[in-house]
């Protein structure tokens, strides 16, 4: 994206998108995610939707992950609660991240290590809720951010070199080439001694 191309799309979203989160989620059973929202929202505007969160939104249920509604909502807010279901499995990265990307959201990522998402993401694309003490203090910087435009330009600059691709079509013209041509001229070995601690982030 060229400069000028950056700066209109900045201003543009900057005033359109509401300074809300945005979160879908279906899976109850991660505890964590579920309480730290609650209290984020005591300080923050989220939008949730699914059966695992109450909402006011007549549409709460009605509006499911990957619809047109879904699409319309990621076009209007500025984060996203990109918060896994666990947090102990290293690189475990699923496409609610990469999604919000897409649309165009600053992603808020509860999940693995930082240096999981600094391996993969574009750099300073996501806020990283455990760099904050507490939910409070994390919604105080989230509301900064969509009220100065400047700090939210520092979350898109990566536009300009970067762009996502997280669906298989449009992956697969590309991954298979790329296997291939690691697997025949990739010379180091790396192994592990501990599958289950590699995976835990134990280390």
């Amino acid at each position: 994206m060229s400069q000028a191309a950056f700066t209109k799309w900045i201003n543009e979203n900057h005033i359109k998108r509401r300074n809300e989160a945005l979160w879908f989620v279906g899976n109850c059973n991660s505890k964590k995610r579920l309480q730290y929202y609650e209290q984020l929202k005591k300080y923050f505007p989220i939008s949730a939707f699914g059966k695992c969160v109450t909402n006011e939104t007549s549409d709460s249920y009605t509006c499911a992950r990957r619809s047109q509604c879904e699409l319309e909502k990621l076009s209007t807010s500025k984060f996203y609660l990109a918060f896994e279901s666990t947090t102990l499995r290293r690189d475990y990265i699923t496409e609610k991240f990469w999604r919000s990307l897409s649309h165009g959201t600053i992603p808020i990522v509860f999940g693995p290590k930082r240096r999981s998402y600094e391996r993969i993401a574009p750099p300073n694309s996501f806020i990283y809720a455990k760099d904050y003490s507490d939910p409070q203090t994390l919604a105080k910087h989230l509301k900064d951010v969509g009220a100065n435009q400047n700090e939210y330009e520092k979350y898109h600059k990566w536009r300009m070199k970067y762009e996502t691709r997280y669906l298989g079509r449009d992956l697969e013209p590309v991954r298979f080439c790329e296997l291939c041509y690691k697997l025949n001229t990739y010379r180091d070995r790396i192994w592990y001694t501990d599958v289950h601690k590699y995976f835990l982030e134990t280390d």
